[in-house]
């Protein structure tokens, strides 16, 4: 029996010849998402075997070609009042600010490294942390985490 459906991403109608499990995407589609599933693995390939320090250069292995700076602005807010739990204080730490502060320092550092494999690298040198206070307002503070450094393509 033929169908005749619409996939749903881009919206034109297809036939179908099959009346058990209708795919709810055309053929092109569908191959289309299977190129960026793709895609999708290898930058996470890439993205594990991906290196960030901090210092200019490796002793141990050589930068074949520099690339050029990345970076990345990460900005937050924190709630005074509602976040600002006295009692998750742990030897002078506020747990909940922290944890939003070391979250914004690894999305920052896996944008710069993201930023690096597109420009086809494989590391980051002389990767900076920046932390800011940007201001308050109505109880709640906005803080800024950033990230630089240089992509590179080492050797080995």
């Amino acid at each position: 029996m033929n169908w005749v459906v619409s996939c749903t991403l881009c919206g034109s109608s297809y036939v179908y010849e099959s009346g058990q499990g209708l795919p709810d995407m055309c053929a092109v589609c569908y191959e289309k998402g299977k190129k960026e599933v793709k895609k999708f693995l290898e930058k996470e390939k890439k993205r594990k075997e991906i290196v960030s320090i901090s210092i200019p250069g490796f002793a141990n292995r050589k930068i074949l070609r520099t690339l050029g700076i990345v970076s990345h602005e990460h900005i937050f807010g924190v709630g005074l009042v509602k976040e600002l739990d006295l009692a998750k204080f742990n030897g002078g730490i506020a747990i909940s600010w922290a944890e939003k502060v070391h979250s914004g320092r690894d999305l920052a550092i896996k944008s710069i490294e993201d930023e690096a494999i597109e420009l086809g690298g494989n590391a980051v040198v002389g990767v900076e942390i920046v932390y800011k206070v940007l201001g308050a307002h109505n109880d709640m503070v906005m803080l800024l985490v950033g990230a630089t450094g240089t992509a590179v393509m080492l050797g080995d």
